[in-house]
């Protein structure tokens, strides 16, 4: 939930948007989106849960960047209706970013919260530039603004994933290196059950070297992204929707709910509704 709000300071209006989750909280692929905007009644099941239970529907500016690629207009409605009936929040795809944060906390102290490690402080303070104060709040604001920009002509940065495919290909074409990452793997994956929430960097090493030590792993350019899809949103949500390859990627971990969260692929939609529907109210 997005909440806008002023205050003077000192005789200065401060704006601010403080964003709340409130559990259960869920994160959808790009997959998952166009499922839901793809099927009403498929959507409308949904939003009823998760209304019902108070959840959050959880995006990314990942989620943004690859909904700019529907042209449209009548999917792009239904996404914008769909995202505008939930509480919704944005979490924070960087997992770099994030662990750096985390960290800063455990060194630090303090209320975990006042750091948050996760909440995605970029575009919230894109949305504070772009709101209007006598227009309702809307997270699908986010996504018209910068499905304007590129109209616009402006080009989108999304090339984080470029710095991460270097670290694997030294990796893979290094004996000693895969060999270092094969043992570490094994050496995470015996002490999973040791680690406590948030396992954001546990899972960010799980991952590199899980797509080294399984060199028959095709990476494209755009299956890069899907990083950014699983590793902060499974350490940080309570059910989250990816690709086959990287729920694989999941369960080879041997990390387990709750210390992450529950994962499915598109073949385990039917499972996931089940489950949310199935799941209690937290108070």
């Amino acid at each position: 939930m997005l909440k806008y709000s002023k205050e003077n300071i000192n005789g200065k209006i401060v704006v601010r948007i403080d964003q709340i989750a409130c559990p259960p909280t869920v994160y959808l692929d790009t997959w998952a989106l166009f499922d839901f905007i793809g099927d009403n009644n498929l959507a409308d099941r949904f939003i009823k849960v998760l209304n019902n239970l108070g959840g959050t529907l959880m995006l990314s500016m990942i989620s943004v960047i690859e909904n700019m690629a529907i042209d449209n207009q009548e999917q792009i409605k239904n996404l914008y209706k769909f995202i505008d009936s939930m509480d919704a929040a944005f979490l924070d795809f960087n997992f770099t970013r994030v662990i750096k944060k985390e960290k800063i906390y455990k060194k630090t102290g303090g209320p975990f919260l006042k750091i948050s490690p996760a909440v995605d402080l970029e575009l919230l303070d894109t949305i504070i530039k772009i709101h209007k104060p006598e227009d309702p709040l809307k997270v699908s604001e986010i996504f018209s603004a910068y499905r304007q920009d590129l109209e616009n002509g402006k080009v989108l940065e999304e090339n984080w994933e470029k710095s991460l495919f270097p670290i694997i290909e030294r990796a893979r074409n290094n004996i000693n290196a895969l060999s270092n990452a094969k043992k570490r793997f094994r050496k995470r994956k015996e002490k999973a059950n040791t680690c406590k929430f948030p396992c954001t960097e546990f899972l960010m090493e799980t991952c590199f070297d899980y797509i080294a030590i399984n060199e028959n792993m095709k990476m494209p350019d755009k299956e890069w992204r899907d990083i950014f899809h699983t590793i902060v949103p499974v350490a940080y949500c309570d059910f989250v929707l990816v690709d086959k390859k990287w729920l694989n990627f999941i369960k080879s971990t041997s990390l387990e709910y709750p210390q992450i969260a529950k994962v499915y692929a598109q073949r385990n939609l039917s499972e996931f509704l089940k489950d949310l529907e199935n799941r209690k109210k937290p108070f």
